[in-house]
C-alpha cells in the first residue's frame, strides 16, 4: 500500500507532534509515523512524570551545541509564550513553579499527551503507530518504507526521531543514521543531563542525601562550566539537576583528561561568613563530639565526609579545635571535590548532546541546506538545553518551524 502526503513526519515525540499539528493546520496532508504503540511515550517520563512543558526564562544561552544565533532564530519564531498559549488553546491549564518552570496544573504528563492527541485528531493528522521505518529515500518524491512492507510517499519529510538518550523509550538514533545516509554530518553524541560516576567512593557514604549546592567542573585547574541547584549523593557518585546540567560539557573531556567536580554546600555564604558560623558553633561545645555540634550545619551523612576531608574525625571534641580548624571545615564545605570517572549510560540520560550539524540546517525553516524537502526538528539536532523545561521548548519551537514547511 502506498499513500501520498505533503509531509511525512517521523517520530511522534514533542517535536514531531508539534510539526504535524502545525503542518496540518496549514492545510497540509500529514502522516505522523511512530515506532511505539502510542504517541508521546517519552513525554510521559519527563519532569518526573509531570512534564515540565517550558520555562518562562528561555534564552539562547540556556542551550548548547549549536551557536546562540541559530537557537535564537528558531525560538524567536515560536517562543515560550507561544507554547503556553498553544497548550491553553488545547484546553490544558498551566501553572508556573520555581525558577520559571511551567507544568500542567494536573501535575500529570498524561494530560499533556492527551491534549496533544486530541489536537492531532482535530487537525486531521494520519497517525501510524507500531511502524518501524526501515528506509527513507528521495527520487521525484520521498518514499518512507516501513518494516511491515507499507510505503508512504510524500513531498516533504520531517525527521523528529530524537537522539540516543533513553533508548528504551524509542530514541535509538535512527534519525541520525538516515541523516548521515542523506549526506549530513553528525557531531559526536554524548549523554547530557545524566548523573556522573566518581573515582572516589565517599559519595556512597552519603547515599540518599539531597542538598542545594553550587557545582563547578575544572579541567587542568580551569573552570569549564558551573551550575546551581539540586544535588543528590548516590551509590555510584552524584546526581541531581546541578550535576546533570554539567554532563554535556564534561562528557567529551572526561574521555581524555582528568575532570574534577567541586561542590559548594553553602553557596549563599562567603567562606569567611561560614568560618565565623562554624567557629560560633564550636566555641561553647566543650567536651561535646564535633559530630554532634555540626548537626545543625550539615545533613547527618555528610558530617563524617566533611570532617575527614578537613583532616578531623567524628570523635574529635570541640575543645580541641582551633581557629585554623574552623577555617578548614568552612573551606571544605565550600569546596568538596570529587573526580569524575565517567557518565552514566545514555539509557539514563534525559537528553543527547550532539547530533545533526546545525550548520547544514536553515534556522528560518529547519530545512536541510543539502537536500530539498528534508526537515529536522527536536533532539536529533545538535542542540541540548539546560534542565527545567528548556529541552521541551526546543522541541516545540523547532517542531513548529519545521511544520511550517517553508524554505
Amino acid at each position: 500500500m502506498c499513500r501520498e502526503y505533503d509531509a511525512a513526519v517521523i517520530g511522534a515525540g514533542p517535536s514531531g507532534i508539534m510539526a504535524s499539528i502545525t503542518a496540518s493546520r496549514n492545510g497540509k496532508r500529514v502522516a505522523l509515523i511512530e515506532k511505539n504503540p502510542h504517541i508521546g511515550r517519552k513525554l510521559l517520563s519527563t519532569g518526573n512524570g509531570r512534564c515540565n512543558i517550558t520555562n518562562t526564562n528561555v534564552t539562547p544561552d540556556r542551550y548548547h551545541g549549536a551557536d546562540a544565533a541559530f537557537v535564537r532564530k528558531v525560538i524567536s519564531q515560536f517562543d515560550q509564550h507561544a507554547t503556553m498559549q498553544f497548550f491553553r488553546d488545547l484546553g490544558l491549564v498551566l501553572k508556573e513553579e520555581d525558577n520559571g518552570r511551567v507544568f500542567p496544573r494536573t501535575n500529570q504528563a498524561s494530560s499533556v499527551v492527551e491534549v496533544l492527541g486530541q489536537g492531532l485528531s482535530r487537525a486531521g493528522v494520519h497517525i501510524v503507530c507500531d511502524a518501524q521505518v526501515t528506509q527513507v529515500d528521495k527520487t521525484a518524491k520521498w518514499t518512507v518504507c516501513l518494516a511491515d512492507g507499507r510505503q508512504l510517499e510524500s513531498k516533504n519529510v520531517i525527521i523528529a526521531t530524537g537522539g540516543r538518550a533513553a533508548h528504551h523509550l524509542g530514541s535509538t538514533g535512527d534519525g541520525l543514521h538516515w541523516a548521515r545516509k542523506l549526506g549530513h554530518s553528525i557531531t559526536p553524541t554524548y549523554a547530557a543531563l545524566v548523573p556522573v560516576e566518581t573515582v572516589e567512593s565517599w559519595p556512597c557514604e552519603a547515599q540518599g542525601t539531597r542538598v542545594e549546592a553550587r557545582v563547578w567542573a575544572t579541567c587542568g585547574g580551569k573552570t569549564v562550566i558551573e551550575s546551581s541547584g539540586d544535588l543528590l549523593f548516590t551509590s555510584y557518585g552524584l546526581s541531581g539537576s546541578s550535576v546533570m546540567a554539567l554532563a554535556g560539557t564534561v562528557a567529551p573531556l572526561v574521555r581524555t583528561t582528568c575532570v574534577m567536580l567541586h561542590i559548594d554546600l553553602y553557596p549563599d555564604f562567603t567562606e569567611e561568613q561560614l568560618r565565623q558560623t562554624v567557629l560560633q558553633v564550636l566555641a561553647n561545645g566543650g567536651d561535646t563530639p564535633i559530630r554532634n555540634l555540626l548537626a545543625g550545619l550539615l545533613p547527618n551523612k555528610l558530617i563524617p565526609v566533611v570532617l575527614e576531608h578537613a583532616g578531623h574525625t567524628e570523635s574529635d571534641r570541640s575543645r580541641d579545635f582551633t581557629l585554623d580548624s574552623s577555617a578548614d571545615i568552612a573551606r571544605t564545605m565550600k569546596n568538596l571535590t570529587v573526580t569524575v570517572s565517567k557518565l552514566r549510560p545514555l539509557k539514563e540520560a534525559q537528553v543527547t548532546s550532539g547530533g545533526v550539524n546545525t550548520e547544514e540546517i536553515d534556522p528560518h525553516s529547519m530545512q536541510s541546506k543539502l537536500v530539498n524537502g528534508l526537515f529536522f526538528a527536536g533532539e536529533v539536532l545538535n542542540v541540548d538545553g539546560d534542565s527545567g523545561g528548556f529541552n521541551l521548548q526546543w522541541a516545540w519551537s523547532s517542531g513548529y518551524v519545521a511544520g511550517m514547511l517553508t524554505g
